[in-house]
């Protein structure tokens, strides 16, 4: 029987993120009510995907024996599809719920070339709900950063352009058309195809309950030829964008930051971090009042403040901060009033620089704990921020080391594998595939285990640090940070006069 819609999906290494798609996928075959086939197009892995994509025999594999960028590995995906419609979904993005059937439906109306769901990060904040043009002519991920609950994110609607994380294409179309232009490397393939087909009158659909969360650039070198497929897009397209309607968004420039007055060296290096990454794309970040003159640079005439889990003083800006019942959140005060989970971050380098680490000698029993009482070495902000030097088989976390869970992340991105408590601040943080993850009465058996197990504990400790480092980046943070400034100073985004 033919299958209703093919699956392709592009992968480079990152095995672990390809298994979590699917058994996604897997939990979806007996639910769906249409049948449909995945297809895995490998660009020369060199980890353990062409062993262990045998665990998965329901997946049709095509391996190439080099990398042809996500264009090329899509391009030949769809060439082997046997269905009239095919989903090119990253290997670093899963749906939540059956995003199948709505998204399939986008394709009953017969000038439908191309349709995309609304793209969630792991917390279920709003990464894209589809594309939109900005005043100044470049692409933006629609109500990037913002609730899902709004109703610009709920709502269907023909697009301007939608993301190649989970895009479905008229196959025959998409073939006809030549696919992706492999002139692109792993950048801007996805809007040059969505503007190919406006030219030729097709129609572009954004399905708002086609849901996927997207894990965002994952793959090694992303962004390593990201300057050059701008030029040769907009070398291409910017003649066409005149008739193209624009949408109007905040801006920010510096940042007035307002310290917490609570005395918390982890709050304290976690802001460190943060501002790091602020001043890296541009931002100038200074404590306290604006004086006067400042505003001689322009950049200060749009500033807005970040209270830090302090009070907001006075608006625009946005203040993080804990609530009694929850974890630490971002609330945006002056052109919206808006709610998000504040998203943690340590750096990197920090952590590279760490003193504490992983052993993987079977003779360490060595267990660090944050969080609560437990049998270990109690892992303290001297510690995390000091200089001794510490070997763990792992550590327990039974809660956060602080409000802004700066300890957690660190520790996670270092790569000390983490027996978890089942709580939904920790759950926030660690996936159920990187930690061992259950309730008090295993607590004793997981770190049995992990102890036991030098080989387990390389391979958690490896996956915990893979994907604390780019979920929990302070580049990550920044960009959530200034999405919320924007608003606090502009309001929602809006069609542009």
């Amino acid at each position: 029987m033919t299958p209703a819609l093919s699956i392709v999906i592009p992968v480079y290494d990152n095995w672990w993120l390809t298994a979590r798609c699917l058994r996604s996928l897997d939990a979806l075959r007996n639910e769906c009510a249409f049948e449909f086939e995945t297809i895995v197009v490998d660009n020369a892995s060199s980890d353990e995907t062409p062993r262990t994509i045998a665990e998965f025999p329901w997946v049709r594999y095509v391996r190439h024996e080099e990398n042809r960028n996500f264009a090329g590995a899509c391009n030949a995906g769809v060439r082997a599809a046997r269905a009239p419609v095919t989903l090119l979904l990253n290997n670093d993005a899963y749906p939540l719920g059956d995003a199948l059937t709505p998204l399939l439906g986008a394709f009953e109306r017969d000038d439908t070339a191309i349709a995309g769901g609304a793209l969630f990060f792991e917390d279920g904040v709003t990464q894209a709900a589809g594309l939109v043009l900005l005043r100044n002519a470049h692409w933006h991920y629609y109500c990037r950063n913002l609730p899902a609950s709004l109703e610009a994110v709920r709502t269907s609607r023909d697009a301007l352009a939608v993301s190649g994380a989970a895009m479905a294409v008229r196959t025959k179309w998409f073939v006809g058309e030549g696919g992706f232009d492999e002139a692109f490397v792993n950048g801007f393939e996805d809007v040059d195809l969505c503007l190919r087909a406006r030219e030729h009158g097709r129609g572009i659909a954004y399905v708002a309950d086609a849901r996927f969360a997207h894990y965002e650039a994952a793959s090694a070198g992303r962004f390593a030829r990201e300057a050059e497929n701008e030029l040769r897009f907009y070398a291409r397209w910017a003649k066409s964008f005149a008739p193209l309607p624009r949408t109007e968004r905040g801006a920010v420039g510096a940042i007035s930051i307002q310290r917490s007055r609570r005395h918390d060296p982890l709050f304290a290096a976690a802001l460190d971090d943060l501002e790091g990454a602020l001043r890296a794309f541009g931002h100038p970040v200074v404590h306290g009042a604006i004086l006067p003159w400042r505003r001689l640079d322009r950049r200060f005439r749009t500033a807005a403040t970040i209270a830090w889990f302090d009070d907001l003083a006075k608006p625009p800006g946005i203040a993080v901060g804990d609530d009694a019942a929850r974890s630490a959140a971002i609330r945006t005060r002056g052109g919206a009033e808006l709610e998000v989970p504040w998203l943690p971050c340590a750096s990197p380098l920090r952590a590279d620089a760490l003193k504490i680490r992983r052993s993987d000698d079977l003779a360490c029993h060595q267990v660090g704990v944050v969080g609560g009482d437990y049998p270990g070495i109690a892992i303290t902000p001297e510690l995390l921020l000091g200089d001794r030097e510490l070997e763990l088989a792992c550590i327990v976390h039974l809660g956060l080391t602080d409000l802004s869970a700066f300890g957690n992340v660190l520790l996670a991105q270092t790569g000390i594998p983490a027996i978890v408590l089942d709580r939904a601040e920790l759950r926030a943080i660690f996936a159920p595939d990187v930690a061992f993850i259950g309730g008090r009465t295993s607590l004793a058996e997981n770190v049995a285990r992990m102890v036991a197990d030098p080989a387990a504990r390389r391979r958690y400790g490896e996956l915990a640090a893979a994907d604390a480092r780019r979920r929990f980046s302070p580049r990550r943070s920044a960009i959530r940070v200034v999405d919320l400034l924007c608003a606090s100073r502009y309001g929602l985004e809006r069609p542009a006069p």
